[in-house]
């Protein structure tokens, strides 16, 4: 007697908490919901029209990712409120994870689900450096940049994708919300200059350890640099 199942479709629920999860994520990084803001479980359901129970499934993964705290003694869930100098410690580590990750990605090859997926988000990428396009680069940014430490073929990498995906998101907010000009010459920078994501990827396709991880760093020191000038000119230009 056979015990094989067939494929099953999930349960609904589940796609509601993704649905929740990622909405919430989204009203997170445009700014609806804005750092510190504390989030009443009871409000917040019957705002988006959902049950509390994947509303708390949703903040829970949101919790994981870093994007929602507990304050208050650990009574009341908050949306982060990261500072430019937490977010620019995060990218000090950064440029020594992703280096790495890049250049064991390159050393052991990737195979060509991994490229595709790589391709696709690069395309995403450069599809969007309009600041109505955030939600989309964001996600993008994080698939890249998570897809390359999977591609590592270091467990312990896996544990740093969290951060990657934090900080690549978190950093995509920053410099989407430059004024006009500022905004596309640090997109310019980042997707153009030296250590661009098309750089990354071409040096792990031709196998160059080397390359790769000198362009992973340099495009996380250049987004860094992005997210700098953001803090001067707003300390230039106060709200």
């Amino acid at each position: 007697m056979s015990t094989a199942l067939p494929n099953l479709a999930p349960f609904e629920r589940t796609r509601l908490v993704d649905e929740v999860t990622h909405r919430l994520r989204n009203l997170i990084l445009d700014g609806t919901l804005a750092p510190g803001l504390r989030l009443l479980q009871t409000s917040l359901a019957e705002k988006l029209g959902v049950s509390r129970t994947p509303l708390r499934e949703a903040l829970r993964v949101l919790q994981h990712e870093g994007f929602v705290e507990f304050i208050d003694g650990n009574k009341t869930l908050a949306v982060v409120d990261l500072s430019v100098e937490e977010l620019l410690e995060m990218y000090e580590l950064r440029e020594v994870v992703d280096g790495l990750a890049a250049r064991l990605a390159a050393k052991q090859g990737i195979n060509s689900a991994t490229a595709k997926r790589l391709h696709r988000a690069l395309v995403e990428l450069r599809r969007a450096s309009d600041p109505r396009a955030l939600t989309r680069r964001a996600p993008a940014h994080a698939d890249f940049h998570a897809t390359i430490a999977e591609a590592s073929g270091n467990r312990h990498m896996l544990g740093q994708i969290p951060m990657i995906r934090f900080t690549a998101q978190m950093g995509t907010r920053y410099v989407q919300h430059l004024d006009g000009q500022a905004r596309l010459e640090a997109l310019m920078r980042i997707e153009e200059g030296k250590g661009n994501h098309g750089a990354i990827l071409q040096a792990i396709e031709e196998g160059d350890a080397r390359k790769a991880e000198r362009a992973a760093r340099d495009h996380i020191r250049t987004t860094a640099d992005a997210i700098l000038r953001q803090r001067a000119d707003e300390e230039r230009h106060p709200a």
